[in-house]
Order: structure tokens, then sequence, then C-alpha cells
């Protein structure tokens, strides 16, 4: 199961860079963002943006099992989910910003 809700997030990456002794402040230095932006995030009033959220997961050494992906459930996706987010991890910000536009269409679309 992935769990997508803000809330969740939020508590992981909280949870997290308070295990990494890193307060808000030293943390959106390192990731190259805004203050107020991670606190929006870890306060689960906002999703972090795709390219955001793999900088997140780098810097604080998480995984996405940390968020709720669990491999053994359903192999077969999990192996494109893998290779998706390999392929984003190595792609510029310029192809992740293209990424992230286009999972954006595709959660408009779909609602």
């Amino acid at each position: 199961m992935i769990y997508d809700d803000k809330k969740f997030i939020g508590k992981v990456i909280r949870n997290a860079r308070k295990k990494a002794k890193l307060n808000q402040a030293e943390l959106s230095e390192k990731l190259g963002m805004s203050e107020k932006n991670l606190s929006n995030i870890e306060n689960g009033r906002q999703y972090p943006q795709v390219n955001n959220f793999l900088r997140i997961i780098e810097v604080l050494n998480l995984t996405l099992k940390d968020f709720g992906v669990n491999s053994s459930e359903r192999p077969i996706l999990d192996e494109v989910k893998e290779h998706l987010v390999s392929k984003i991890l190595s792609s510029p910000d310029k192809k992740i910003k293209l990424y992230q536009r286009a999972l954006e269409l595709i959660d408009d679309t779909a609602e």
C-alpha cells in the first residue's frame, strides 16, 4: 500500500529530519527550498514537488518503503515503479520538471 496522505508524508519527513538532528532551516538550506515550503510539507498542508521529494529522500536517506511502498504486494508493478523512480533520480532538473507536469496532468485528468 502507498500512503499518499499529505500528513503521513509530512510526518515521515519530519521524523527523519529530527532523527538526522537537523532543524527545518538546516534541512531547507540543504534542499535548496524555503523553510516555509518545508514547514508546509511537514505539517501536511502540501505535497512536496517531485524534484523536492527526490532531494528530501536523498538527503535524509529515506526509501520509498518509508512512505508505505511495499514491494512484496505487487512485484511487477513495483519493478515498474522502481524503474520510473530510478529514471527520475538520474534525470536533470529540466526533465524532472517535465515529469512533474506530466503527473499533474494525469492527476487532473483522473479526478
